[in-house]
């Protein structure tokens, strides 16, 4: 097959010992992310599955006017502040109202409340009995890192974008070749070379696009932090009223009250007549009931990515306001780019096969980063090291190899206590956190202390396999909704309950019946006494070797 023209002799050593260091900093951080990002995927979903309030009837059409005076009525909200109304869907069929309320007389304080679709009962909210689908997704961006933690996760994704790059160069030259000679037989070495390759040559497009968009949204408020300080005399809601326009609506607190204005249904009925192809997920309250009111839509359309739009209304009039509009065919570079973003980065402009192509594709790319590891552990096995070099490469692959692995069952730790823990628990979010994070430390410690890496693979996966296995059944029992049964009302209830059995299947089945052979390059590092005291002068390779001579011969 024909070759791609590669490298020099020394750009090559350069790339390649660039990709390796980038590579090996950030892989366990990276694996993180991806695997919590593959899982945060069907948050929402997960946000069905963890909190049986929402297996309910989504709810119909209601009058807005009367959930707002019932919601004033009983908690006197302040509608002077913001006031978002955000309204149901399938997944969430409740209306859910986050504003604020008088504390005294001179303070406010926030308030989260939700409208039970049965019998429409406003609740408060604010404390969250379940919080299992957050902690992942917050995980995705280690945002339970406090201050620092979004930033880190934006410089990984530039990291991995550089490893992205640097990769593709140093195998430019055999690439097609690697990609069809893709072995699963003879060294581990080149097994894992290989898989590690042409899963990168799969994935490709879909790690570029998370590296950047991921650096994105985790170093945006660092990029425009010169903009802020240059442009806007460092004033942020300036610039930030650039992308979302409707924030910088600005209204008179002692305003009169309002007198013969539209109520919110008239103007549901306006926006739905203008936009009959695209669904309100939220409203924007601002000074409602005074005579300056503003009332702000944001319409959506779920296999569009260019929507969402916001359209700003006066109360008084039904006049659209555009200077504080964003219309979906008008949009500008500037209003669309993070809800581009945004939608690219997580497939929500595709449906469910789009995000379940992503999941896929994220879990490929956590099977990259380990084979990368396992590569350059191996590389470094030989006389060319010392005995000190090659314990330390074993301890910090067997560190990474213990934090990424134990993710699987940690992940079905935190699934199955979510079942266990009564709901009438107070606090019962944070005792189920607790418990996954414990959980995962344990499980990394544990891990430790298992010498071979083959131990630690199957480990996980038993532990991981009968964890996975006892979740549905916990779901049944504390719910009542087993997944024969829910797969018609709840169909996402009934998936995730028979994606954990497939889950726990198949780590058993591997356990059980396919890592019984023991690999012959997982053996211990030598004692002290059997380092041989000559050694190699270490040397890496100048150019690759031909593909030919990495595939052993039958």
């Amino acid at each position: 097959m024909k070759k791609l023209k590669g490298l020099g002799k020394r750009a090559y050593n350069v790339m390649f010992h660039t990709h390796t260091v980038a590579g090996i900093v950030i892989s366990f951080a990276l694996f993180v992310i991806f695997f919590a990002g593959a899982f945060a995927m069907f948050r929402h979903e997960t946000k069905q599955w963890e909190d049986p309030d929402l297996r309910q009837p989504l709810a119909q059409e209601s009058d807005l006017d009367a959930l707002l005076s019932q919601a004033d009525e009983e908690f006197q909200l302040n509608f002077g502040q913001i006031t978002n109304l955000n309204f149901p869907t399938e997944i969430n069929p409740a209306f859910t109202i986050y504003g604020a309320t008088n504390d005294s007389d001179t303070t406010t304080a926030r308030v989260a409340l939700r409208v039970n679709p049965v019998d429409g009962r406003i609740e408060d909210w604010e404390d969250p009995k379940t919080t299992v689908a957050d902690t992942i997704y917050f995980l995705h961006y280690f945002r339970q890192i406090p201050v620092i933690g979004l930033y880190l996760s934006g410089f990984v994704g530039l990291f991995f974008l550089f490893s992205v790059i640097t990769g593709l160069l140093i195998h430019w030259k055999n690439l097609f070749t690697k990609f069809y000679a893709f072995v699963k037989e003879g060294k581990w070495k080149v097994i894992w070379t290989n898989a590690h390759t042409v899963l990168g040559v799969i994935g490709l497009p879909f790690q570029v696009m998370y590296a950047v968009t991921g650096a994105f949204f985790g170093l945006l408020a660092l990029v425009l932090l010169p903009s802020v300080i240059l442009l806007y005399e460092g004033d942020s809601t300036k610039l930030f009223a650039k992308v979302q326009p409707q924030q910088a609506i600005e209204v008179d607190e002692n305003a009169p009250p309002a007198v013969n204005h539209l109520s919110l249904n008239e103007l549901e009925a306006q926006i739905h007549e203008r936009y009959p192809d695209h669904h309100i997920s939220r409203v924007q309250l601002r000074n409602y009931g005074k005579a300056d009111g503003v009332v702000s839509w944001q319409i959506d359309h779920e296999n569009s990515i260019t929507a969402p739009g916001t359209i700003s209304m006066q109360t008084k009039d039904g006049a659209i306001l555009p200077e504080y509009s964003v219309l979906p065919e008008t949009k500008t570079y500037s209003n669309a780019v993070t809800d581009y973003i945004f939608k690219l980065h997580f497939g929500t402009f595709g449906g469910a096969g789009l995000r379940f192509l992503y999941f896929i594709l994220a879990l490929l790319t956590c099977f990259m980063i380990i084979t990368g590891v396992l590569i350059w552990r191996t590389a470094r096995d030989n006389n060319r090291y010392t005995y000190l070099q090659r314990l330390f490469h074993h301890r910090v692959t067997k560190w990474y190899l213990a934090i990424c692995l134990s993710m699987l069952p940690a992940f079905a730790l935190l699934f199955l206590t979510n079942k266990v823990i009564p709901m009438e628990w107070d606090g019962r979010a944070a005792v189920v956190n607790r418990v996954f994070f414990l959980g995962w430390l344990g499980l990394t410690l544990i891990g430790l202390r298992w010498d071979k890496y083959s131990q630690q693979n199957r480990n996980y996966l038993l532990i991981a396999g009968v964890l996975g296995m006892l979740i549905p059944f916990a779901n049944g029992l504390a719910t009542g909704d087993w997944f024969w049964v829910s797969i018609n009302s709840y169909p996402w209830v009934a998936a995730i309950d028979i994606f954990w059995l497939l889950v726990g299947g198949l780590s058993l089945y591997l356990v059980f019946f396919v890592l019984k052979v023991k690999p012959t390059s997982d053996k211990p590092i030598p004692t002290l006494e059997e380092e041989p005291t000559e050694r190699k002068v270490f040397e890496e390779p100048a150019v690759e070797k031909p593909i030919t001579a990495l595939v052993k011969p039958g």
